[in-house]
């Protein structure tokens, strides 16, 4: 998959396959965005709850805490029990314009994911 658009559109497509679950987007070992679909958003969006995991040492140490040897591990304990769709994607570039896309969108409300041990925050993500 190349370009930024096309791994949005694959997650918009996530959810209007499921409409339940959630999409994890795993670049390498490190570095992953897992967001859990909550319900439909306005005129083509979604209503989730996200964790990402990228080159924040605390998040990496996480990860590591957890023994996960990739960054899908970590999203496999947070939407345990849901269907989920995996992204593997090889470029990182795409990955992080994407993550700062919905960052741009997500708010944080004090809320710690008790499955992973990060951050969890809401996040509207608009067509």
């Amino acid at each position: 998959m190349e370009g930024m658009a096309a791994l949005h559109t694959a997650v918009l497509g996530a959810f209007y396959n499921q409409l339940k679950g959630g999409v994890v987007v795993s670049c390498g070992d490190n570095y992953m965005l897992a967001i859990e679909f909550d319900g439909p958003y306005g005129n083509g969006g979604i209503e989730g709850e996200m964790v990402f995991v990228d080159n924040n040492t605390s998040a990496q140490a996480v990860v590591r805490e957890r023994r996960c040897h990739r960054a899908t591990e970590l999203g496999r304990n947070f939407l345990a029990g849901e269907t989920i769709q995996y992204i593997d994607i090889t470029n990182e570039s795409d990955f992080f314009n994407l993550l700062s896309k919905y960052k741009l969108q997500a708010r944080w409300e004090g809320l710690i994911d008790v499955k992973s041990g990060l951050r969890l925050y809401a996040v509207r993500i608009t067509k």
